[in-house]
């Protein structure tokens, strides 16, 4: 028993475990005792037929049942009648077979999802049905690998809201996976998916991913304020859910003002949504600047009164006034600037 001894220490220390003499004590052959009638205990239960065995679980089932009225009823009790549900299934049966390719856990997972598509479905039943403790690595295969438009909608429940995968997602995520296993920095992976996928709504999730890092999201709030890329958000576009992402052009010609920056995101947001998500010079959201064929139409913040060059030194309460502020696309922004810009220059002439 001198594994014993060694294991007694490890988990708590070995005073109490060995004597001065470096024998066992009292206390460790108690221990030992436990062990041997635990151990007696398994091989009595296994040595049972399985229908004698389940007929004693229904019993301890309705015990349980009765803890349960009187509050008394711990975690342990269930995991001791699951376990022994499961020891009696595997003495009957014998271990589980590996399954056909398509009908192991991952499978059984997506005909349970299929059964109830459209409703929600709490992850305790995806763990029975799957039959692993890994249930959740599976969902989240069949949702970014697959292609499946798996919904995780809060307390561990699931939604399955379209039979079929959605293929575009797939080799989304196939790409996603090659780009990740590119060396250099982590932004660089992400321009390169990015720029994969102009036009095309990219996540959180598959940022961090391609980015080895859990800050996917921060790397690309960088690339729109710090190097102006076109990068529309929830903000910007109602359409898009929090945590998603579309760059609207890898063109530099179309890089937005880096000073919008300057605006914070619930600012921006306000003002967006007070002018309906529409440029306020040429009427146009991004649905009518699509079907005119414009994919590169996204929306900024525009000061009435300071050019853009201004902006940064206005007092921070004259500069987010929203009286001050009106929503104008890129192109327009472009050409409205402009326009203030001659006359402020006409009106220096003048005074010449």
């Amino acid at each position: 028993m001198r594994w014993l001894a060694l294991w007694c220490g490890f988990a708590g220390g070995v005073d109490g475990f060995v004597d001065g003499a470096g024998r066992l004590s009292s206390r460790a052959h108690l221990l030992i005792g436990r062990v041997r009638s635990e151990q007696d205990e398994t091989r009595h239960m296994t040595s049972k037929p399985v229908s004698d065995r389940l007929r004693e679980l229904a019993q301890e089932l309705t015990t349980l049942a009765d803890r349960i009225d009187a509050g008394d009823a711990p975690r342990s009790a269930f995991v001791h009648v699951v376990a022994a549900i499961a020891e009696s299934e595997e003495q009957l049966l014998g271990p589980r077979p590996r399954a056909p390719r398509g009908e192991g856990a991952k499978g059984r997972i997506l005909a349970h999802l299929q059964e109830n598509l459209g409703r929600p479905v709490p992850g305790r039943e995806l763990a029975a049905v799957s039959g692993i403790q890994e249930w959740a690595r599976r969902v989240r295969e069949l949702r970014i690998e697959n292609g499946y438009d798996i919904a995780e909608i809060g307390g561990g429940t699931y939604r399955l809201n379209a039979a079929a995968p959605d293929l575009q997602r797939r080799d989304q995520w196939r790409l996603a996976n090659e780009i990740r296993k590119r060396p250099g920095s982590a932004r660089g992976r992400i321009e390169a998916f990015l720029e994969a996928n102009v036009g095309v709504v990219v996540t959180r999730e598959q940022l961090d991913y391609v980015s080895r890092i859990a800050e996917g999201s921060r790397r690309v709030r960088e690339l729109r304020d710090e190097f102006g890329w076109p990068i529309a958000s929830h903000i910007d576009e109602p359409d898009l859910e929090p945590g998603s992402y579309r760059l609207l052009s890898a063109d530099p010609a179309d890089r937005r003002d880096t000073l919008q920056r300057l605006y914070p995101d619930d600012l921006r947001g306000r003002v967006f949504e007070r002018d309906g998500y529409r440029c306020a010079r040429c009427g146009r959201d991004r649905t009518r600047a699509l079907a005119e064929g414009d994919t590169r139409f996204y929306l900024e913040v525009h000061h009435k009164v300071a050019l853009s060059d201004e902006v940064a030194e206005l007092p921070v309460e004259e500069r987010n006034d929203i009286e001050n502020l009106v929503t104008l696309c890129h192109r327009d922004h472009l050409l409205e600037t402009a326009e203030l810009q001659r006359g402020k220059r006409a009106r220096r002439r003048q005074t010449r």
